[in-house]
């Protein structure tokens, strides 16, 4: 079986929670199916990764600007023209994939997408931090990105959510024939080859010390609430740092949002995106705690990596961090209560043994790659065997 996975940037991922899904489930389903993955290019070319069957198609990209749904299109043609008798299956792995998922209809090939997050709500809150004279823009693209969640919806084979609260909004919304749901794994980052001199050495580059900091790995979007993490900290009188790794890029308007909030605060380290996983591994596995902030969207890839580490976790109050994290989170509601989280776990009034254990085993028993590889096999099989 041919299955080509859609709608990410393209792998190795670097850039967010959907190329790293790509990246990992492919190179586990390619021992049983022969697998293509797109990825956005300059120009149009096809290579070969790792025993994956990438596919360069040109796309309007840049470090924070993409059209998903364009880059969907052209893509989608080009394979139609080209590999439309070797592909069987084509999986969008986001909503901007249903503009394209139309042609792929037409030609009749067998589809899936994940509508992912509930995206239109995240112009809702990117609207608050944009000129306004921009806010028609952001009402069009939310009213735009609510008709794709339907198409996600009415167009595929099969739904697939990566959130059971994913998947009893879409089921109570839109009715699909079809949705299941498949977790996302879990990615280890444990550099297993450093010493303890060589993890020291990565943080003396930061200007860190082993639990000497709270950690957030993110992008740069205002329904993360980062600016929510940094008013907290600032309230906080702690000697620890607040560390934010994720793709800051002062031409937008919210990460200027964040540059004012910091201020010349040095406690407050804005560093750019870290794609090296060793490094990566690093700083998660040292922080003093790790803060989740995000507000909408399903299972997070980055919160699941976090939870391999046992460090504390502060998530904000939202039903998809609690199906995640269950009892094996830290809960707070706004900044005041961050601040408020913050000052008592410095303290030690948590029962962070409990705490990780239950984080520990939520991965081992929900979030394991062998369990979604397995989940993925299944459907891939039955799509298949329903179409012949």
């Amino acid at each position: 079986m041919r299955i080509a996975f859609m709608g990410s940037r393209g792998i190795p991922g670097k850039y967010g929670g959907t190329e790293t899904f790509v990246e990992e489930i492919s190179k586990r389903l390619r021992e049983d199916f022969e697998i293509y993955v797109t990825c956005e290019s300059s120009w149009f070319f096809e290579d070969d990764y790792n025993g994956i069957h990438r596919i360069h198609s040109w796309a309007v990209q840049g470090k924070s600007l993409t059209l998903p749904s364009i880059n969907d299109v052209i893509a989608t043609v080009y394979i139609l023209s080209n590999h439309s008798k070797d592909i069987d299956v084509i999986y969008y792995v986001a909503p901007d994939g249903a503009l394209a998922a139309i042609l792929a209809r037409l030609a009749k090939k067998r589809i899936l997408i994940n509508p992912d997050g509930i995206e239109w709500r995240r112009l809702i809150k990117r609207s608050r931090f944009v000129p306004f004279h921009l806010f028609p823009v952001y009402l069009a693209t939310m009213v735009y990105m609510y008709l794709m969640e339907y198409l996600s919806c009415k167009l595929p084979d099969i739904v697939v959510a990566d959130s059971l609260g994913i998947k009893e909004h879409l089921e109570k919304r839109y009715n699909p024939k079809r949705v299941v749901y498949i977790a996302y794994g879990a990615r280890e980052l444990l550099p297993s080859k450093l010493s303890k001199e060589n993890e020291t050495e990565i943080l003396q580059k930061f200007g860190l010390e082993p639990t000497g900091y709270y950690l957030t790995v993110a992008r740069i979007v205002a329904e993360n609430n980062i600016h929510m993490e940094i008013e907290g900290f600032k309230k906080v009188k702690s000697t620890k740092k607040l560390v934010i790794v994720g793709n800051f890029n002062e031409k937008d308007p919210y990460t200027r949002h964040l540059f004012r909030l910091r201020g010349d605060d040095d406690s407050i380290l804005l560093l750019d995106p870290i794609y090296d996983k060793d490094i990566l591994g690093v700083l998660r596995k040292n922080c003093f705690a790790y803060i989740h902030a995000y507000e909408v969207g399903g299972t997070n890839p980055s919160l699941l990596e976090q939870m391999l580490f046992r460090r504390p976790i502060l998530a904000y109050d939202v039903p998809f961090n609690r199906e995640v994290l269950q009892e094996g989170g830290i809960y707070f509601k706004n900044a005041g209560d961050l601040a408020n989280k913050m000052e008592i776990l410095e303290r030690g009034e948590f029962d962070l043994k409990t705490i990780k254990k239950i984080q520990i085993e939520r991965i081992k028993r929900q979030y394991n790659w062998e369990r979604v590889t397995g989940d993925y096999k299944h459907v891939f099989k039955k799509i298949m065997g329903e179409g012949t």
